[in-house]
C-alpha cells in the first residue's frame, strides 16, 4: 500500500513528529497501522514562492528544508498541491525556478488543470503528477478521458465517491486511483465555492474566503451526527479487496477537517461571516 500522508503544520514541529501523530490517530481510531516504508508522500507548502498553490490558503511553510531532507532520507517523497484553478503563462513562468528546485525522481506535484500537469510533464519530468480531488472525477466518462490524457500518475477521487461501490468496482486502473481514508468538510460540501476562492487569494487577486456553510448558509449533502467525524475512517480491507492500493490521510484535527460544520445540530450556524472564525 501507499499512504500519501499530510503535512499541514506549523513549521516548528518536525514531520517525524507529524507522522507518528497521524500513524498513532488512525490506529487508535480504526485500527489501520502503516509504517514509515508504507508513506509514498507527505503533501503540503514547502518553502519558496509560487502563485500555483492551491486547495488551502497558504500562511506559512508547512515543510522546512529539514522537514524535507529528512522525507528523502526515509524515502519518502514530497508531494507539492498546486492544484490552482487558475492558471496562465505568467504564473508558470514565476513559478520555473520552484518548480526546478524540488524536482528530482520520487517527488510529486498535485494538480487541478490539465495545462499546468502537461507542461510540468514536459519541462520537469522526474515528477510524477496527481489528479487533485478538486478535479471532482465522479463519473466513468470523466475517468476515462482523465487516464487517456496519458499525463497523470495518479488520480485523487473526491471523499464522497468512497461510497459509490458500484463506481469503484467497475474502475479497471485501480492502481491509478488513490482514495481517501478519513474524512473533512468537502465530504458533505453541496458547493465547495473555497477552492476557487482560495486559488485567487493564493494569486492575489482576491482578499476574502467564503464558505458554502458559514457564508452561504447550505445544508450538507447528508447529515450523520452519530458519527464523530473528526475521528472517523473508511474501511480500508474494503477498498483493499477491490483492488485499491493508494490512499490519502487528510489531518486528524478539527480546524483542518472543518468537521464541526458537518453535523445538523450545528446547521443554525450557517449564514454568517467567515472572517470571524479562526481556522488555520
Amino acid at each position: 500500500m501507499n499512504i500519501s500522508c499530510s503535512a499541514r503544520k506549523d513549521w516548528q514541529y518536525h514531520i517525524r513528529d507529524w507522522l507518528d501523530f497521524q500513524r498513532s490517530y488512525a490506529k487508535i481510531h480504526s485500527n489501520f497501522e502503516f509504517d514509515y516504508d508504507d508513506i509514498d508522500y507527505a503533501f503540503g507548502f514547502v518553502e519558496g514562492t509560487t502563485s500555483l498553490y492551491g486547495g488551502r490558503v497558504v500562511e506559512g511553510v508547512n515543510l522546512t528544508k529539514v522537514d524535507v531532507y529528512w522525507l528523502y532520507d526515509h524515502n519518502i517523497g514530497v508531494k507539492i498541491p498546486l492544484s490552482t484553478k487558475i492558471f496562465n503563462d505568467d504564473m508558470y513562468k514565476e513559478s520555473s525556478k520552484f518548480l526546478q528546485h524540488y524536482q528530482r525522481k520520487g517527488n510529486a506535484i498535485i494538480t487541478f488543470t490539465d495545462e499546468l500537469a502537461k507542461r510540468i510533464k514536459e519541462d520537469f519530468p522526474d515528477y510524477e503528477i496527481e489528479a487533485s480531488c478538486i478535479q471532482d472525477i465522479v463519473t466513468p466518462d470523466k475517468l476515462k478521458k482523465k487516464i487517456s490524457l496519458g499525463v497523470y500518475d495518479t488520480i485523487v477521487l473526491p471523499i464522497h465517491m468512497n461510497d459509490d461501490i458500484e463506481f469503484l468496482k467497475k474502475i479497471k486502473d485501480k492502481e491509478q486511483i488513490r482514495l481517501f481514508i478519513n474524512a473533512e468538510c468537502s465530504y458533505t460540501c453541496p458547493k465547495k465555492v473555497c477552492y476557487n476562492l482560495t486559488s485567487k487569494i493564493n494569486a492575489g487577486t482576491e482578499e476574502k474566503m467564503q464558505c458554502s456553510f458559514w457564508d452561504l448558509g447550505l445544508e450538507r449533502t447528508f447529515y450523520n451526527d452519530d458519527i464523530n467525524w473528526s475521528e472517523y475512517y473508511f474501511d480500508k480491507s474494503k477498498f483493499d479487496k477491490m483492488g485499491f492500493s493508494k490512499y490519502k490521510l487528510v489531518p486528524p484535527w478539527e480546524s483542518q477537517q472543518r468537521t464541526f460544520i458537518m453535523y445538523k445540530k450545528n446547521k443554525s450556524l450557517g449564514g454568517g461571516d467567515f472572517q470571524s472564525y479562526v481556522f488555520y
